[in-house]
């Protein structure tokens, strides 16, 4: 029996490593006229942008999901201070009785490009205060979505997606210059900024104090072999990434921030 499976986000960075041939759809979150291609699928990834409202709308979203065709529903979460918002989707999503599948990745990815690394100022931004981060390589994160798509064996289940190794910030600038981006200087900033939410929700001002924690508590996300024992991926270094797949990130998309 085939299975419409539809997938977000194929104009984004992530979006580029996927390998199947499915069908893929853009949506706005905000406006549920463009959610019926995606309620007519047996299967769904969902990208979820970084927004004051993403809560609220995912939460209708999976409202109408329940009286639809939707069998699976696949996300990136965060191990980060936005886990915060997606601990709650993921027990809203238990009770909704779809399964789900939520990939929760760390703050250090391709985001170096989108989130991090200003060009033209040859600035590199810190959101971490130097704590280190465990880089993922989106080749094994996309390998690991695809793998799992309406498959029972990881239905409601939460996955912990590192590499095997930590960078701080000094780490990331020393490769960079390395690899030809130049980096004048690492400014700090926050999470918030970064993504542009305004400290005046709960969410919001939850995941500031989370954030905290990086310089309080010395608190980052540990090392996790999650996607080696359930999924036999094999990641890269940082910089093959950044050797081999400047093709990708050089395009800089814009609303990647937002995901």
């Amino acid at each position: 029996m085939s299975h419409t499976i539809s997938f977000t986000g194929r104009n984004s960075q992530i979006g580029e490593y996927f390998k199947g041939d499915y069908n893929f759809l853009s949506y706005d979150l905000m406006d549920e006229g463009t959610w019926t291609p995606l309620l007519d699928s047996d299967a769904v990834f969902l990208l979820l942008p970084k927004s004051k409202n993403t809560l609220s709308l995912v939460k209708r979203f999976i409202l109408k999901a329940m009286d639809s065709k939707i069998k699976h529903i696949i996300k990136i979460g965060s191990l980060g201070p936005w886990r915060l918002v997606h601990n709650q989707i993921d027990r809203f999503l238990s009770e909704s009785g779809i399964p789900y599948t939520s990939f929760d990745i760390a703050p250090l990815m391709n985001n170096i490009f989108t989130e991090q690394y200003i060009t033209k100022d040859e600035t590199l931004l810190d959101y971490r205060k130097n704590a280190p981060a465990p880089y993922l390589d989106p080749v094994c994160l996309s390998s690991a979505i695809e793998q799992c798509i309406l498959k029972k064996e990881y239905f409601n289940r939460n996955f912990k997606c590192t590499g095997d190794k930590q960078y701080t910030i000094a780490d990331v600038k020393e490769i960079l210059i390395m690899k030809g981006y130049p980096v004048q200087k690492i400014q700090d900033t926050t999470n918030n900024k970064i993504h542009r939410l305004s400290d005046s929700d709960p969410d919001t001002l939850m995941m500031g104090h989370i954030g905290n924690r990086y310089i309080s508590e010395g608190w980052y996300p540990p090392i996790s072999n999650d996607l080696v024992k359930y999924f036999g991926t094999k990641g890269r270094k940082l910089e093959q990434f950044i050797d081999q797949d400047k093709n990708i990130f050089e395009r800089r998309f814009t609303n990647d921030k937002d995901l």
